[in-house]
């Protein structure tokens, strides 16, 4: 079977019209690609942390992030969809408490985002609905632990070196 035939036996097997599955295949595309980024912002993040332990929890978000990605990116691969080149995010200059705050303000907005993406994937593929809840609920741990460091840390904590 080509390749063309197996992804159309596919998407009619999951009963998604050509232009619902390439939503979804978007949609996870997306989610990648923030992912990704999530795992380079928290390492570049750890690596200018004030605190060790601080630097700890962010390299373990780090990792967790990297398996949303994996998971993503297999669920891609099942639908036939390409793994996105991921853009460079910028570096910027802040303080630790200023990384940790721009860190929840993202995982904040990501979070609003997944909502919308799991309720218009729906039930339809449940499969991948259960992943981007399970990313979803990860978030939300992710974001009280960086709501925990911040209130631990001074706004006027010292600038990178």
């Amino acid at each position: 079977m080509s390749a063309k035939s197996w992804l159309e036996w596919w998407r009619r097997f999951l009963g998604l019209s050509p232009t619902g599955y390439r939503q979804v295949v978007e949609i996870l595309r997306q989610r990648y690609i923030e992912e990704i980024q999530h795992v380079k912002r928290f390492t570049q993040h750890a690596q200018r942390m004030q605190y060790p332990q601080f630097r700890e929890k962010l390299l373990r978000i780090a990792s967790d992030e990297a398996q949303h990605a994996e998971w993503i990116a297999e669920k891609i691969a099942l639908l036939g969809g390409k793994i996105p080149v991921v853009p460079e995010i910028p570096d910027t200059e802040k303080n630790s408490w200023q990384y940790l705050l721009a860190d929840l303000d993202e995982e904040k907005h990501c979070a609003a985002e997944l909502m919308e993406q799991i309720q218009s994937i729906g039930a339809e593929l449940p499969g991948i609905t259960t992943v981007l809840q399970r990313i979803s609920q990860d978030g939300e741990k992710h974001r009280e632990e960086i709501r925990e460091m911040l209130m631990r840390s001074d706004p006027q904590s010292l600038w990178p070196a």
